[in-house]
């Protein structure tokens, strides 16, 4: 087990979307912010320099979708060893780590390996660089990018040392996109040289490969708990990774399937909302079409499961602005596509940002939260609630979160220790005699005794 990614809140941080300035002088000076609510780990979408190709050919169809007919897409990247200049410099980025790192943070960077923009400068420099269909032409992904040829030696060598340029730089880990479809033997090569360099660098998978987990990362995503949780809140939204049809008991059993194949330590990245989330729910972000006390609600379950608490930026002061990474900064309407810091002032996001902290702080102090079992109470899921008892040596902690807009009661299985408060608690009851009560979006943490 990953002993700093164990305990750690990780905040992920769009450049683009998280300040006006959308650089990482401007996201510099938010740091201390983002440091405050409790996080230890900042996650960084691509900063590198995008594609500028103007056929849409070569653009994936949630870019075209998007409407800002522009072919600069973070994820679509014509040079990874350069900083686009809408984000600034190497300079800047070193700034950025330096000052993370001053405040107790760590970086993540992201890495996008599987594919990248028509036009890479990686074609230039390795002539095998693309994988070819039996044609001769470029293979490329669901998206209309190039694969890149991991079976070329001179590839992978060329990938890996981009990333000891990172760790040079400041960097203390990579979050890997869609790494399963990478061949697991070159993440294990590139990780081995990279933990060389830096011991303890982190490598965190989006993906759910158990062989990539086991032989080269310490973490991968809890995509079935994520997605079933944002559902649950938020019906309306677009169904990503959902069973269609299925329900909310029966898509709980599939978490507790998915979550019994990792291995007994595999950490796990659990989110509510993340750059792709945000853009493709658009004007149905759980905290555009929900009361701030549903959010509340879900984060209180994210931060105190088994797992690694996953913050989006502005998450926590309850942003609901129409955010999304495909927005350039020369988008004329770029005021609404970033986070309104505005909130934090509001009561909504007052009264989140009070939370995360207060969230963020059980897990640093209290044990049972990063190291602890953790036993699902399935009788509130027929309720629409989450429930689950985390334990750790001699201690055990009852947690319990209200998904709907109806009261809800169900038997916990368990009874307050002695003498104890609530860890936290907005409208949730434990009793005596066993039976959790909870209000709409009630929710409840609290040591537990023997009933």
């Amino acid at each position: 087990m990953h002993a700093w990614l164990n305990k750690a809140v990780v905040y992920q941080i769009v450049l683009r979307n998280f300040t006006r300035d959308g650089n990482f002088r401007a996201a510099a000076a938010m740091l201390e912010h983002v440091r405050s609510i409790g996080a230890d780990v900042v996650y960084l979408t691509p900063f590198v320099e995008m594609d500028r190709d103007m056929d849409e050919k070569g653009w994936s169809p949630r870019q075209i979708a998007s409407g800002f007919h522009t072919p600069k897409n973070p994820y679509r990247i014509s040079d990874y060893n350069r900083i686009d200049p809408e984000y600034g410099t190497d300079t800047d980025f070193a700034a950025f780590a330096d000052c993370a790192h001053s405040l107790g943070m760590k970086v993540l960077v992201d890495l996008v390996y599987l594919h990248c923009g028509p036009n890479n400068v990686i074609k230039d420099i390795i002539p095998d660089a693309f994988q070819r269909n039996p044609d001769g032409t470029v293979r490329t992904t669901e998206w209309n990018f190039p694969y890149l040829n991991f079976g070329s030696g001179a590839v992978r060598r060329y990938l890996i040392d981009s990333m000891l340029r990172w760790v040079m730089l400041g960097c203390d880990g990579f979050r890997c996109d869609v790494g399963d479809e990478v061949p697991v033997d070159f993440w294990e090569e590139a990780a081995e040289e990279c933990r060389t360099a830096k011991p303890g660098l982190a490598m965190i998978n989006e993906g759910v490969s158990v062989a990539h987990l086991r032989r080269a990362f310490n973490a991968c995503y809890a995509w079935p708990w994520s997605f079933t949780i944002r559902h649950a809140l938020c019906p309306a939204a677009p169904e990503h990774g959902r069973i269609r049809g299925a329900t909310f008991c029966e898509q709980m059993d599939a978490v507790r399937e998915y979550e019994g194949h990792l291995p007994k330590d595999a950490l796990m990245l659990c989110f509510l909302d993340n750059h792709d989330t945000a853009a493709d729910d658009w004007g149905k972000r759980f905290d555009r079409v929900c009361p701030v006390e549903a959010g509340n609600a879900a984060f209180v379950l994210t931060f105190l499961r088994r797992g690694i608490p996953f913050v989006f930026n502005g998450n926590e002061i309850a942003d609901n602005s129409l955010n999304t990474f495909f927005a350039p900064v020369e988008d004329t309407g770029r005021a609404s596509k970033t986070v309104d810091w505005a909130r934090a002032l509001q009561p909504a996001g007052r009264k989140r940002v009070a939370l995360i902290r207060k969230l963020a702080g059980l897990r640093h102090e209290m044990a049972v939260f990063p190291d602890g079992s953790q036993e699902w109470v399935t009788a509130a899921e027929t309720r629409g609630c989450v429930a689950f008892v985390r334990r750790h040596g001699g201690e055990a902690v009852f947690v319990a979160a209200n998904l709907t807009a109806t009261s809800a009661e169900f038997s916990a299985g368990v009874a307050p220790r002695a003498g104890t408060l609530p860890l936290v608690a907005d409208g949730g009851t434990l009793g005596m005699d066993g039976q959790c009560r909870l209000a709409p979006y009630g929710f409840i943490a609290v040591e537990a005794g023997t009933q």
